[in-house]
């Protein structure tokens, strides 16, 4: 069957003033088993070809696809069912729902009229086999993961085991994305790629929604099979960079280190970072070091917060202490230090996103990142706030990271909730000292390039009205 993976624009997540274009990873892997099996793929990133709904819906007319996927989150959601309703409008073709948004929302995703499928949790053998079916004219009553519709009925399969060995996966099929390369936010070579080495995180965040896929089981793949896709892609594309972006990399401690010693038999000089954000209580001096030894440069911490009550009321179950002790020992192996912040979560006051604003300055990390949450549907948080009539915008589309705030606390309005952000960020990067360390990262005119855009949006959050 002819295939079409498409990656809806993700310009209402990252904002218009500093888009960094992330490749849609999981459509690589899910297009790497369909051409496996002898399936004909092909991928569409909309903001990587710059398509307007004009320019894809002639790609759509052009294709003879049997099947367009089309993946998710919360926020491109809206963007998704434009083009679903694009493919039913000038083609034939099936329609299919994956991502996030279908996995925490199958019900609502299912019921609009241009979706035709929705695929649940991690997509590879459950699009394999409904592809293989659709081309048989087979009856998908046994297919695990999805709900269909027939005869004006609409029928919710069970959901599918998670894939026990993810060495059995082929390495993701770049060569399908566009000419167009992909710029990292703050990498330091241009020859930077995304990688994924486990899936699953053994936390219990209320706010984040990554468990709704790959579960909390923590699924590895193997040092040899990790290492492996980092020779190919150093031999077949130049890598000089990799990003790791799983959940959690440090979950298992020798893990970590039999990657590392790999790296270091087959010679490989590649840089790597971690800006997905590592947990601080996942790591210590030996485990930094280590992550200093196979080539790491910079490294993520999720924070979220600097007050020990409200770490404890969103479940994160770590301490100031442990984070503090995470990012000396950061620092002491080398490594460049970033660290996510969030405003707004549950149970916080005014005072609890001050403490937050004064331990992100104590930490000192070369970047602070201070974002105001986003309780996603199908969330701890969001229900949490939702029950309490604290939910003020059901509109999906504003649900991104530089969209105003979706939600309000007691007494703190979203206008304070916006407030506190740019005080945290003037507070932590409006000091003498933090304009020369900007200076001394930029290790790379490729860097350099990168972060006047990113500067550029600091600067209207700090001067915005």
């Amino acid at each position: 069957m002819n295939v079409l993976l498409v990656s809806p624009s993700q310009v209402q997540v990252y904002g218009n003033f500093a888009r960094p274009d992330y490749p849609p990873l999981g459509l690589a892997y899910l297009g790497a088993v369909l051409e496996k099996a002898g399936h004909d793929v092909g991928i569409i990133d909309v903001d990587a070809e710059r398509l307007t709904d004009e320019g894809f819906a002639k790609k759509i007319t052009q294709g003879n696809y049997g099947l367009v996927g089309i993946t998710a989150t919360t926020p491109t959601f809206s963007k998704a069912l434009v083009l679903a309703e694009l493919v039913k409008k000038n083609s034939d073709s099936f329609t299919v729902l994956g991502g996030i948004h279908a996995t925490t929302m199958p019900d609502e995703s299912i019921e609009n009229e241009s979706i035709d499928f929705i695929v649940k949790g991690e997509g590879e053998l459950t699009l394999l086999e409904l592809v293989r079916r659709l081309q048989h004219r087979e009856d998908l009553a046994g297919v695990d993961g999805i709900y269909y519709k027939k005869a004006g009925r609409i029928y919710k399969n069970k959901d599918r085991d998670l894939i026990a060995d993810l060495d059995t996966l082929p390495f993701p099929a770049r060569h399908l994305f566009s000419k167009h390369h992909y710029s990292y936010p703050d990498a330091l070579f241009k020859e930077a790629f995304p990688i994924m080495t486990s899936r699953g995180c053994p936390a219990n965040c209320s706010y984040c929604d990554a468990r709704k896929i790959f579960s909390r089981k923590f699924r590895v793949r193997s040092a040899k099979n990790v290492v492996d896709e980092i020779e190919h892609l150093a031999k077949k594309y130049g890598a000089r960079e990799i990003h790791i972006w799983d959940d959690n990399f440090t979950t298992q401690k020798n893990r970590v280190f039999q990657i590392r010693d790999e790296i270091k038999k087959r010679k490989l000089n590649i840089k790597f970072a971690f800006p997905n954000g590592i947990r601080a209580d996942y790591v210590d001096k030996e485990v930094l070091r280590a992550l200093g030894d196979m080539g790491a440069y910079s490294i993520a911490f999720g924070v979220e917060s600097g007050n020990q009550g409200v770490l404890d009321h969103i479940n994160k179950n770590t301490t100031l202490a442990k984070i503090e002790t995470a990012f000396r020992c950061a620092k002491e192996a080398g490594l460049e230090t970033w660290g996510f912040f969030m405003i707004g979560l549950p149970s916080e006051t005014k005072d609890t996103i001050n403490d937050t604003i004064s331990f992100a300055i104590s930490l000192n990390p070369d970047v602070a990142k201070f974002h105001i949450l986003k309780p996603f549907p199908g969330t701890d948080a969001y229900g949490e706030l939702s029950r309490q009539g604290l939910i003020i915008d059901n509109n999906l589309d504003h649900y991104g990271i530089h969209t105003p705030p979706v939600h309000r606390l007691p007494g703190l309005s979203p206008d304070d909730l916006l407030n506190l952000q740019k005080e945290a960020y003037k507070r932590f990067y409006l000091r003498p000292h933090i304009f020369l360390k900007q200076i001394f990262r930029l290790k790379s005119l490729y860097r350099l390039r990168l972060n006047v855009s990113a500067a550029v949006g600091i600067l209207k959050k700090i001067f915005s009205r």
